[in-house]
């Protein structure tokens, strides 16, 4: 019995069917048969005896008896066929169907389903255990989202309120002034200079929010053209510092690459923008291209980042004068161009030097690259 249940379980439900009907066809065939004998050598006598007295009642037993007795032997195997068909391919499937809904419906996405076939109805399973998985996704996605955003008011919130009281004091020594005595330059500079940092507060907060859902527009493109690009944005940085430059690559075909070369350079300006700032001397660029990525790291010299600043180095704070100097706004942006990308963002301390170093993984758009 448990290899005709493994064996059902491994078939499609249409072949598992149709060896049910066989198997209970013949079954229903032998029980009929072995019924119709014992009735047969118990019955004939009794019916026989019956008859000599009354005819029609004699034959009415035997073969009444042998008709009814069928029909309940037939119905008997196939419902113990039909029971072991429902047992071994709808039951266990339906169940996990059952409890899934079950638990979407209490909205509680912890759970998993497990096929335990690969027929039609194991399939689905599978295939509602992959939506539980991206409705989960989607969900934490949102949820992080909100959370992010939640910190981008927060934050900006407390950076306005610097410029604000600025603004605040000055509006009040101005109205001190004597009438006809013309306002102190001085003042009106300090209220420009506090204007300008809240219309780039405005800036940054828009930006950050269109980073959130950001759709990338990706094309084919070499690696050169990938090293070319950068290199040009490096050049355009008048700086004093060292920039050592490293490029491999391990790749197995000279396609070119499906990625978005525009996510690509907004990210590495931030890093290489960072790591000018924090660097004493020097600043090393490492570019990896391999058959599923671009790797781009970035590092320099300069102060380690503390426990506190590695936990928060990708909030979306708007400052890099707050709690640490290595926050900011553009590891937040790097870090979602890099998931838009297929890829991730980190960053830490260097392992055997003093220093801070950005990672920043893009994976390919459409499988590998084209050519």
């Amino acid at each position: 019995m448990d290899k005709l249940k493994q064996r059902l379980t491994r078939l499609p439900i249409k072949k598992a069917l149709l060896h049910l009907i066989l198997i209970g066809t013949i079954a229903a065939a032998l029980v009929v048969l072995v019924y119709l004998l014992i009735w047969h050598v118990v019955m004939m006598p009794i019916a026989t005896a019956l008859a000599k007295r009354w005819f029609i009642g004699g034959m009415s037993l035997y073969f009444g008896g042998a008709i009814i007795g069928s029909f309940a032997m037939l119905y008997a195997v196939m419902n113990v066929t039909a029971r072991l068909f429902y047992r071994v391919k709808l039951g266990p499937p339906l169940d996990q169907l059952q409890y899934g809904v079950t638990h979407i419906q209490a909205q509680d996405l912890d759970f998993t389903l497990q096929p335990t076939s690969d027929d039609e109805l194991g399939q689905l399973v599978a295939a509602f255990e992959e939506m539980r998985q991206a409705l989960r996704k989607a969900l934490e996605t949102a949820w992080q989202l909100a959370d992010d955003q939640k910190q981008v008011n927060a934050a900006f919130a407390h950076d306005l309120r610097t410029p604000l009281t600025v603004l605040q004091g000055n509006l009040e020594l101005l109205t001190f002034n004597e009438e006809g005595q013309p306002p102190d330059q001085h003042l009106l500079d300090e209220m420009q200079r506090q204007l300008d940092r809240m219309n780039n507060f405005i800036k940054t907060m828009s930006h950050v929010t269109s980073i959130q859902n950001i759709r990338l527009n990706h094309h084919a493109i070499t690696e050169a053209q990938v090293e070319q690009q950068l290199r040009s944005e490096v050049d355009k940085l008048p700086t004093a510092k060292t920039i050592d430059w490293q490029v491999d690559s391990t790749r197995s075909t000279d396609n070119k690459l499906s990625v978005s070369p525009d996510a690509i350079l907004e990210v590495f300006d931030n890093q290489i923008n960072n790591a000018l700032r924090f660097a004493k001397a020097k600043v090393g660029i490492h570019l990896t291209f391999n058959d599923q990525q671009i790797t781009l790291q970035v590092c320099n010299d300069g102060q380690p980042l503390t426990a506190t600043e590695q936990r928060k180095v990708k909030l979306p704070y708007f400052s890099n004068d707050k709690a640490a100097h290595h926050l900011g706004v553009g590891m937040y942006i790097c870090n979602q161009l890099c998931a838009a990308h297929r890829g991730y963002f980190k960053i830490q301390n260097r392992e055997h030097a003093a220093g801070v170093c950005s990672t920043a993984v893009f994976g390919y758009f459409d499988g590998s690259a084209k050519s």
